[in-house]
């Protein structure tokens, strides 16, 4: 059993000559559900598809159960659950086929799983896929990536086509299965309310950078807004560090700011401002702001 189901080390990607993943070093720990975010472009696709030997590396390695993607044996494959943004099945099957080949392919199956979310999908299984909706659709694709019993599962956008109930039952389900000892999640999608409501880590990638990496609640505490208000207009520069965004309104100054601490709060003391107040923040609040965050980046290191 890996301590690290993923292990991503050095990771660079090119295409046309163009950079799409720029040294991307990442470790996603057993038992996680990591939240993998990015605007559309950032590279997260790109990097699930490394992960799972669809592309090659320019320069790198990225290991799932200590194996390059291509070099996974059919063992390691059948302990990896995939669901594909689109969700691309093959059209002229039934449900009913589907799942039969799937089960018979994957050397293990969890019938009541698989029969729990055809009933609360209402899947026909005896229509062909390419007469369901992309919605159906998608909720086919997940049942059967489900029902694998996967040791890791991959999700890139896995809910589109969803909708709200529907969606969240999905991710009441991915919680159940997260609970069976061991398993771990790579969650990419961007509706970013589903990220926050299930995932206990959070990666950003930006222009092909990883920005962010670190737990939820690391990442909530690290990055902090606040409404500062001086008797005047704002000083022209705080002096502070790994300063996201400033805006200035009048007397006002809003501030976000990384890695946050007791110190930067005592440097903006100096300026002795009227009040200081903390603005609370939800992850696409904090993904907004860290998409803007292009010469830093929040890791679980240690608070300095």
């Amino acid at each position: 059993m890996y301590e690290y189901p993923i292990c991503i080390e050095g990771i660079v990607k090119y295409f046309d000559g163009r950079c799409v993943l720029n040294g991307i070093n990442l470790k996603i720990p057993r038992g996680s559900i990591y939240g993998l975010l990015g605007r559309n472009g950032a590279g997260k696709t790109t990097l699930i598809r490394i992960l799972l030997g669809l592309e090659e590396p320019t320069r790198g390695q990225a290991l799932v159960f200590g194996a390059p993607g291509r070099q996974l044996s059919d063992r390691q494959k059948h302990n990896i659950g995939y669901v594909a943004e689109g969700h691309h099945l093959i059209g002229y099957y039934t449900p009913y086929k589907l799942m039969t080949t799937c089960r018979d392919m994957c050397g293990k199956w969890d019938t009541t799983i698989f029969d729990k979310l055809r009933d609360l999908f209402n899947i026909p299984m005896d229509r062909k896929i390419k007469q369901l909706s992309a919605g159906m659709r998608a909720q086919v694709n997940l049942s059967i990536a489900l029902a694998m019993d996967p040791q890791l599962l991959i999700l890139d956008d896995p809910t589109l086509g969803l909708d709200t109930i529907v969606r969240r039952q999905f991710l009441e389900l991915a919680i159940e299965v997260i609970q069976k000892e061991g398993r771990t999640i790579l969650f990419s999608s961007h509706i970013l309310g589903d990220v926050e409501r299930i995932s206990d880590r959070i990666g950003v990638l930006v222009y092909g950078r990883l920005v962010v990496d670190c737990e939820l609640e690391e990442l909530k505490r690290r990055i902090r807004k606040f409404r500062v208000i001086f008797a005047e207009t704002p000083p022209d520069d705080l002096y502070l560090t790994e300063i996201i965004r400033a805006e200035r309104h009048g007397r006002e100054l809003h501030l976000t700011a990384a890695n946050w601490n007791t110190q930067k709060h005592k440097i903006i003391e100096t300026f002795r401002p009227e009040s200081v107040v903390e603005v609370p923040m939800s992850l696409e609040d904090i993904f907004v702001e860290c998409t803007a965050l292009t010469n830093g980046s929040i890791t679980a290191s240690p608070e300095q």
